[in-house]
């Protein structure tokens, strides 16, 4: 019995000592299952919109950043795919190309990176064709294979912040170029790539998508037939700052609110994109294709606008504001707004608007409006070489609204109105404003008034020009009588004098719109 109690003894720390070895090879073995990883298969995306992937993305990058390092270095396979489950959403729909398809495709895009703007229609169309045949010939399926310990160095990188340095993880990235097929998620592609990254948003359909705060300097080119395509269930297609963006060559359609929205932004180029159907049941005052709001350096350039509720407005914001060479079909409450601009460059030139059914709760007021504007006196608001063609039932609206509640140093220059409101071209008080060879018909209708008035609706109110002789009307108002001119004799010039400024012309017709 001398010797029974060390004999257990030995035998409990023998058993102790087998245990720990199996314990050890059971925790090697998991550590070499890690190392090597799982691989993960994307989840089925039929059902799941694109606002919800960013939320859960979002919802993760907050939780990872939350953690410490060590906890992600030691999550288990499982718990590394129920946490990075969002990374595989992301990329369900991406076809990972490979480094030569991807070099290829940065040589053909070069050319559309840096477009100005004055690239035409036809190489467009080419640069795309390319681009669409080089990334055919690569092939491959929708989804790329993940390992939990891909999915451990992302969460990572997203720990640290280091998010450019998965964009290439997660998406097709060469250089500072990114190529985003229909599926991919154009929100969280802006999240993690860099900033001055150019996104070519390629043809197809990409539905439900909103981009946030598009990172400074970025570009936004559409390929080929590239649509965003709100559903009419998504509020905008572009919101927040976005300063420094170019977005091009994109059409943007079915938004409830918005197709561009911007609170705060500085050297923002719009062009070459289609607008359709963008807040066709709310009022234009607040709503419509684009809208910026306490911005600077702002242009819309060759742009198409088709029934939304309002076309471009801009609020409380500084020259340069540029809208040039834009066509507009059913542009609802106006077709244009500067609502408080201010400043040098303010260039509302060449745009093209008809008017066939109203869009939006509210009717067609004034093409074009200048509401409490003021341009600078070397550098006037031109309103110039428009065409308007078309009326709501307003009994207050017109082609054309100079110094609305007061403004100064404006002038509409070339401007051709067919039918195109109750007034032609209205000064309604401010101050320096200038009327020069614009071309007013209309036939007479309910509430046909005047080609062209000049009254203080507003003061101060003074200087008000008509060019001599180069102002020319056809103008009947409601009894079909000929109107071509009216004043109110308070902003320096009378009825009878604006009237003898102001040619008539019997024999211009609507012949006028093809000028």
């Amino acid at each position: 019995m001398k010797f029974f109690k060390p004999l257990l003894i030995v035998i409990a720390v023998i058993i102790l000592l087998g245990s720990c070895a199996v314990i050890e090879l059971a925790l090697q073995g998991e550590s070499e299952t890690d190392a090597q990883g799982e691989i993960l298969s994307a989840p089925d995306m039929t059902d799941i919109t694109a606002a919800e992937v960013t939320t859960d993305f979002t919802t993760m990058v907050n939780r990872t950043r939350g953690m410490r390092a060590s906890r992600i270095r030691g999550m288990s396979s499982s718990d590394l795919a129920a946490l990075g489950a969002p990374i595989m959403s992301v990329t369900a729909n991406t076809v990972m190309l490979n480094s030569t398809t991807l070099e290829t495709l940065a040589e053909i895009s070069a050319e559309m990176t840096g477009d100005d703007g004055s690239m035409a229609a036809a190489n467009h169309r080419e640069i795309s064709r390319r681009v669409v045949a080089a990334i055919n010939r690569a092939g491959g399926d929708p989804g790329k294979d993940f390992t939990t310990e891909d999915i451990r160095g992302i969460l990572l990188a997203i720990h640290e912040s280091n998010f450019s340095e998965t964009c290439g993880e997660l998406f097709n990235m060469s250089g500072s170029s990114v190529w985003l097929s229909p599926g991919e998620n154009l929100n969280i592609a802006n999240m993690i790539c860099p900033s001055a990254t150019t996104f070519f948003v390629l043809e197809g359909t990409h539905a439900g998508q909103m981009v946030e705060s598009s990172k400074e300097e970025n570009r936004w080119k559409g390929v080929g037939s590239a649509v965003l395509d709100g559903e009419s269930t998504t509020q905008r297609a572009f919101s927040g700052g976005m300063s420094g963006n170019t977005i091009a060559w994109l059409q943007i359609e079915n938004y409830t609110d918005h197709g561009i929205y911007s609170t705060r932004s500085v050297g923002t180029e719009l062009h070459h994109i289609e607008f359709r159907n963008i807040a066709t049941d709310k009022h234009g005052q607040e709503f419509g294709a684009v809208m910026f709001h306490n911005s600077e350096d702002i242009s819309v350039r060759d742009s198409h606008i088709e029934n939304v509720a309002s076309g471009v407005r801009f609020r409380d914001s500084s020259g340069p504001l540029v809208v040039t060479g834009n066509r507009a079909l059913n542009s609802g409450r106006n077709f244009f707004q500067c609502d408080k601009c201010n400043g040098a460059g303010i260039r509302i030139n060449g745009n093209v608007m008809e008017h066939t059914e109203q869009t939006g709760r509210a009717p067609l007021e004034d093409w074009i409006n200048l509401f409490m504007s003021n341009g600078t006196s070397n550098s006037w608001i031109q309103v110039n070489n428009n065409r308007a063609k078309g009326h709501s039932e307003s009994d207050s609206g017109s082609f054309i609204m100079l110094a609305d509640a007061t403004g100064s140093f404006q002038e509409a220059i070339g401007n051709i109105g067919v039918n195109p409101g109750q007034v032609g071209i209205g000064i309604a008080g401010g101050e320096d404003i200038r009327v020069e060879n614009n071309k007013m018909f209309s036939v007479g209708w309910a509430e046909s008034n005047v080609a062209y008035y000049s009254a203080e609706y507003s003061s101060p109110c003074g200087n008000h020009q008509f060019t001599p002789g180069t102002n020319v009307a056809h103008w009947r108002n409601a009894n079909g009588t000929l109107n071509r001119a009216w004043s109110d004799g308070r902003c320096g010039l009378t009825n009878a004098e604006i009237r003898a400024l102001v040619r008539e012309d019997l024999n211009m017709g609507e012949e006028i719109w093809e000028q």
